[in-house]
């Protein structure tokens, strides 16, 4: 109950706020054109340097998008027996507990299997 009394209090300071700054005059102002020619230099500079970080951005998550969908290939290795079975994975489908090979078979990986990934080498 305070909350929404607060909460009222705080909107009617709110609007008494933004009515007194509307009743002032404003007053004409002489503009300095050495501070215009800052401010857009500033506001170009700004501009620019946003440009580039989309840019970067954009650049860094092609990368990332790239790397996730390349092919790996994926050795299940059992610790007892010693046994390699080895998979071709795209590597964004490799997860803790198994992975879907290129064929579309689901793998699971038991616990006493360890999983060794290895880049698919490039000719």
């Amino acid at each position: 109950m305070i909350g929404k009394i607060l909460i009222t209090l705080a909107v009617i300071a709110g609007c008494m706020m933004m009515l007194s700054a509307r009743a002032k005059p404003k007053l004409r102002t002489v503009v300095n054109p050495a501070t215009v020619r800052n401010r857009k230099l500033m506001r170009n500079a700004a501009i620019g340097f946003m440009v580039v970080m989309v840019l970067a951005a954009g650049t860094m998550i092609y990368l990332e998008v790239d790397q996730r969908n390349s092919i790996v290939t994926v050795h299940v290795i059992n610790t007892q027996t010693g046994s390699t079975k080895s998979y071709r994975v795209k590597k964004n489908e490799i997860h803790s507990d198994g992975f879907t090979t290129m064929d579309g078979i689901q793998v699971f990986v038991a616990g006493i299997e360890r999983i060794e990934i290895e880049p698919q080498k490039s000719d």
